[in-house]
């Protein structure tokens, strides 16, 4: 090395430091594709965690003296107002039912079909329109 070069950690901090900030997200206009990917990964986080929760819940119960069964979570729920049993039951059978979808959407282009624009778009509409119905129907019946 010779005297007159500088470091190399001098050199890469200063090409850190005149490097451009990278644009992120609030310069993109939201598209379908992305928007209910992200909510499709979204969904997919909330309804995993969720059994996880109720899965460890329901193992450690007997060790905490709780009763977990069927019986006693039914009288439990029904002692919430009902502005909050219908919330809950709208917010749950919304994300299963959009996770659902979206994977069927998933799917449908893993075999190659309806990747184009117009498909996207298509299976999009789709997606979301099945997503409504069956969340008003495991909401309310």
């Amino acid at each position: 090395m010779r005297q007159t070069e500088e470091p190399q950690s001098v050199v890469a901090e200063r090409a850190r430091k005149n490097r451009p900030v990278s644009p992120h997200l609030g310069i993109y206009k939201p598209q379908m594709s992305w928007v209910l990917s992200g909510l499709h990964r979204n969904t997919g986080v909330a309804v995993g965690g969720a059994a996880y929760v109720y899965a460890a819940m329901f193992g450690l119960a007997p060790m905490f003296g709780l009763d977990m069964s069927s019986a006693a979570m039914a009288s439990s729920l029904a002692t919430l107002p009902a502005v909050v049993s219908i919330g809950g039951k709208a917010l749950i059978s919304g994300c299963l039912s959009f996770h659902v979808f979206g994977s069927m959407r998933h799917l449908l282009w893993d075999s190659g079909r309806a990747v184009s624009n117009q498909g996207v778009y298509n299976t999009g509409y789709a997606a979301l329109a099945a997503t409504a119905l069956a969340t008003g129907y495991l909401t309310f019946f």
